[in-house]
């Protein structure tokens, strides 16, 4: 159901970044096609979101948003946060995708060439740019792939999303959705009903950090300690709740 959901709001997204820009509301595109995704999705899965922090999702300044990445079903808990003016970053392979490719790439969606790190880090300099030049905000996973883990934890963190932070000098907004393994089976594709905890933590500002590898080293595993934390936080309460 979540693939048919996906579909139509692809389509929609399609029809979105057509007719939006037209009326000057370019910004509203995605944030149009992540409510109409989850507002769809939630009614079929009996899945629903509580969110801590959410005064920091602020459109009017231009932010580098990274969350942790778990499943597929990402892109419902995604969607329920998803904030105005922002773009996703997302792999190369994604562009070429009947219908959300196509959308993705409409909504000017940011795709990086994970197989060559020297276009890589091309395009995410081309993104800090971006971010400068037209003051709008991006989503990254920084882990990169799914986890699909069982156990509550996160993957190494690819530094993509914080040098092309520090290079636009604006703030990064960690952002961690509860382990959801007790709610969806990403084997079976099976659903329970419950609740998902979504926690926003402040942002993090990046105007004084340097873009050496040492810095960016220092400011990733900053973010993915406290990010770790909050999982480990947020994944026992609602864990507790279901019990």
């Amino acid at each position: 159901m979540s693939l048919v959901c996906m579909a139509f709001c692809a389509l929609w997204g399609v029809f979105a970044s057509l007719i939006l820009p037209l009326f000057g509301r370019a910004d509203l595109i995605n944030w149009s096609v992540a409510r109409a995704y989850y507002y769809s999705c939630s009614f079929f899965t009996k899945l629903s979101v509580t969110i801590e922090g959410e005064e920091y999702l602020d459109p009017t300044r231009p932010a580098v948003y990274v969350c942790n990445h778990q499943s597929s079903m990402d892109i419902l808990f995604m969607a329920s946060v998803f904030p105005k003016a922002t773009s996703v970053v997302a792999k190369k392979a994604i562009k070429y995708y009947p219908f959300l490719g196509w959308y993705m790439t409409l909504s000017k969606a940011i795709f990086l060439d994970r197989k060559n790190r020297e276009n890589a880090i091309k395009e995410a300099r081309q993104a800090a740019e971006n971010i400068n030049n037209k003051k709008t905000s991006v989503w990254l996973f920084p882990e990169g792939t799914r986890g699909h883990a069982a156990e509550i934890d996160l993957l190494p963190f690819k530094k993509g999303a914080f040098y092309m932070a520090v290079q636009a000098r604006v703030p990064i907004v960690p952002i961690v959705v509860a382990n959801y393994n007790t709610f969806y089976d990403s084997k079976t594709k099976r659903f329970n009903a419950g609740t998902i905890k979504i926690k926003v933590l402040p942002p993090v500002p990046t105007s004084d950090i340097k873009e050496d590898s040492e810095s960016i080293d220092k400011l990733s595993t900053g973010i993915r300690s406290d990010m770790l934390d909050t999982l480990k936080d947020i994944s026992v309460r609602a864990d507790k709740k279901t019990q």
